[in-house]
């Protein structure tokens, strides 16, 4: 199967990364920011721990359980114990149940007694679209069997709890760095059963339309470290699996990905070394699957106005940055995001 090992290989076949993507993301905490987790109830880490080896767990709480000390510090109750090193970035997905739209922040991590301290470096909303894929928040997700993703004879994934869990997920989340050590963290969504197994190791995840700043697969061709982390709707349970990761177009693979007539044009595949399926306490202490603790939109930023604001605060120099920002509206930005979201899914 052959891989893409390039910046040059990987825009070739999904595009190169727009401007405008790019500068939706900011280097401090703003007012949207502070008011989306304000409302959050559970957030993905993905960090590096004193071993060198990729990482990712899930904290959870009431909304308010994140506190923001300033634009540039947050704190985290942890639930177990966690080593992030200091010579790695650490990301932050945060999720809303009820909304689409994620906020992802990156920085440095470290041990504050019993939580976890993030020097901010990074800050941006994600559009919604592996969410609405994964209708995670929906009744239909829930209790979804999924579909046959392969078996592995051997290895981490050979395990049938394992294998269960993961053809039943409809969301996994991407923890990778680049070499500089700066961490992301990004969901990727589609209905259960959208994985695949390759060979006695490998654990396939399609790349849909979405931001197309395509941060995991720059990572991953700097250096190939991924930490991926899977729920299922109304589960106790989180799967963590970790490992070296790589990125291929191969025909076969991605035509067995097909999902509304859309064949994907990219895959990454984790090669699993190690995998954890455990009960989790931040889905109990978030109350993740009960929908009538659903944040209150009423009480939530507009989300087209969190991505024109965050355009118009980006620092990108040069001709095409500032014309961005003069023509970015609130307006406009609704209009696109609902004609993307219906239109282009996959």
């Amino acid at each position: 199967m052959e891989r893409i090992t390039s910046v040059e290989g990987l825009e070739r076949v999904v595009g190169s990364r727009p401007l405008g993507s790019l500068m939706k993301s900011i280097d401090a905490l703003d007012d949207n920011c502070v008011r989306l987790i304000a409302a959050c109830t559970f957030v993905v880490v993905g960090f590096v721990d004193d071993e060198g080896r990729p990482r990712t767990t899930a904290l959870g709480g009431p909304a308010g359980f994140v506190e923001v000390l300033d634009a540039g510090r947050l704190r985290l109750p942890l639930h177990e114990p966690i080593a992030p090193s200091s010579q790695v970035g650490c990301g932050l997905l945060l999720l809303i149940p009820g909304l689409g739209e994620t906020l992802r922040v990156n920085g440095v991590g470290r041990r504050d007694g019993d939580a976890l301290l993030l020097e901010v470096e990074e800050a941006f909303a994600h559009c919604a679209k592996a969410l609405l894929r994964s209708s995670l928040w929906g009744e239909a997700a829930a209790g979804d069997d999924g579909g046959p993703l392969g078996e592995a004879q051997r290895g981490p994934l050979a395990d049938a709890e394992v294998l269960a869990f993961l053809a039943r997920a409809p969301l996994v989340t991407l923890s990778s760095w680049d070499a500089a050590g700066a961490a992301d963290v990004s969901p990727k969504g589609d209905p259960a059963g959208f994985l695949r197994i390759v060979g006695d190791s490998g654990l396939a995840v399609p790349e849909r339309p979405g931001n197309r700043r395509t941060d995991t697969f720059h990572n991953v061709i700097e250096q190939s470290r991924v930490a991926l982390l899977a729920l299922v709707p109304g589960d106790g349970r989180v799967l963590e699996a970790s490992g070296s990761a790589w990125l291929t177009a191969d025909p076969p693979l991605l035509t067995s990905m097909r999902v509304a007539g859309k064949t994907p044009k990219l895959a990454l595949v984790l090669a699993v070394t190690a995998v954890r399926l455990a009960e989790s306490p931040a889905i109990v202490a978030s109350g993740l699957w009960d929908r009538s603790r659903h944040a209150d939109r009423a009480a939530l930023p507009e989300m087209s106005r969190v991505f024109v604001e965050h355009v118009k605060r980006n620092k990108e120099r040069g001709l095409a940055a500032k014309l961005l920002r003069k023509l970015a509206s609130p307006w406009v930005m609704n209009a696109a995001l609902a004609h993307d979201y219906e239109k282009n899914l996959y």
